[in-house]
């Protein structure tokens, strides 16, 4: 026990000798406390204070989604073509406006215009995603991913319980303006932290003249040239994605109104997944570097359909508290299993990403793999509207096993790699 402890503050060391992976985790971490004021408790505000049908609150996700994953690809693209950095910091400053908008929306229907925006400053994610893995030490990237998911994870073990009290209190209106406001102030000293001390990592000088050429091909054909396995992970996100973009938005009004939870017990819920998740980021990097990426993220993926099933198998609160408990391991063993609906993620996942393509394609690869289980995800968020009104309990049982669907895929399909790519 004391040699992975060692081993796993001796990883937080190195990684965090980095000034990129400083700047990033620094102003992921505020993001992440700011944003746990409002985001969780959405669908409920649109209910709640705008008066939103259930249906209108999938509609809107969907319309969200859409934006979002249309400049997934230029992001991909621009991430390979004008550097990780200046696609990061305008998609940051582009957090700025978002807010602003979902603010001052006094119907369902002036809170678009700040959802596409929020969702157009998303093209950054694939530039995220490769600054992160070229700055990490390449021999134990597993590890250096599950030391930088712990650091930035930490707010979100507190902020759901702390949210879910301070609206308890406010009421759910004035809660979520006010979380909205501060969002927009911790976004503003995000973009800037992040244009005055990130470094590029794109044309560093060590690509050959292969990676070179392979920079110039098309998009598609780049992905057509991956091996088998990227092609099961797409499979795979695509079902996930699928999955929990049709309950996740409909899981706190489902506590809340089929449950009959409070905010406060709904948050502290989910900072007991958290709390299990965070530490569990920290050695499920060294396990995959020691025992494989495949088995991390088959544990993962096989798990997941628990957490939409917990709310429709238990009422008692004690019953979910433990459900809870197990969710969490699910998305700390790192396979890439992300609750608000994303495919990368865990360190297990986006290390096997990283080991799989070469730098020169990472880009357009993830910005790639993004898209197309976006899109073929979009339908995901408004027909969960539709069975949540048909029949809340439906909803919950259709995500689960659709999710469950990702596994024998995992098992047939996902290999690790036995020389790895820088």
């Amino acid at each position: 026990m004391s040699t992975i402890l060692n081993e796993a503050f001796s990883n937080l060391k190195t990684v965090f000798s980095n000034r990129n992976i400083i700047a990033i985790s620094s102003t992921n971490m505020l993001y992440n406390i700011f944003n746990g004021l409002w985001e969780l408790w959405w669908s409920l505000y649109l209910i709640e204070e705008l008066n939103t049908p259930i249906t209108i609150v999938g509609l809107l996700a969907t319309i969200q989604n859409t934006s979002r994953i249309l400049f997934q690809l230029p992001g991909g693209v621009l991430a390979d073509r004008i550097g990780r950095k200046k696609v990061i910091v305008y998609g940051t400053a582009m957090r700025v406006i978002a807010p602003i908008f979902l603010f001052t929306a006094r119907s369902w229907q002036w809170v678009i215009p700040g959802m596409v925006i929020n969702a157009v400053a998303g093209l950054y994610g694939p530039a995220f995603n490769a600054i992160i893995a070229e700055s990490l030490p390449k021999e134990r990237r597993g590890a250096a991913f599950g030391a930088y998911r712990f650091i930035t994870s930490l707010p979100q073990i507190f902020m759901p319980a702390v949210s879910g009290y301070y609206l308890n209190i406010m009421g759910i209106g004035r809660g979520v303006r006010v979380g909205l406001m501060m969002f927009t102030v911790a976004a503003a000293v995000a973009a800037l932290v992040r244009q005055l001390f990130l470094t590029e990592t794109l044309n560093d000088g060590k690509e050959d003249l292969e990676e070179i050429e392979n920079n110039r091909r098309g998009m598609i054909e780049t992905f057509k040239n991956q091996p088998r396995t990227v092609w099961a992970m797409l499979v795979v996100a695509v079902i996930s994605s699928f999955a929990m973009r049709m309950t996740w938005t409909f899981l706190a009004p489902y506590a809340y109104y089929q449950v009959g939870l409070t905010e406060f017990q709904y948050g502290l819920l989910q900072s007991v997944a958290m709390a299990i998740s965070v530490p569990l980021y920290l050695i499920s990097g060294m396990i995959a570097d020691r025992f494989g990426r495949v088995p991390c993220i088959l544990l993962a993926r096989g798990l997941g359909p628990f957490d939409s099933l917990s709310l429709y198998l238990f009422k008692d609160y004690n019953q979910l508290l433990a459900a809870y408990g197990v969710i969490g391991v699910a998305q700390g063993l790192g396979g890439g299993r992300i609750r608000a609906g994303g495919y990368m993620g865990g360190p297990a996942w986006q290390a096997l990403v990283a080991d799989i393509v070469p730098q020169r394609d990472r880009g357009k690869v993830m910005g790639l793999m993004g898209t197309i289980s976006g899109v073929l995800s979009l339908p995901g968020s408004y027909l969960g509207g539709y069975l949540y009104e048909m029949n809340p309990n439906m909803l919950l049982v259709a995500g689960s096993l659709l999710e469950f669907m990702q596994v024998p895929i995992i098992l047939l399909f996902v290999r690790d790699v036995k020389k790895r790519n820088a």
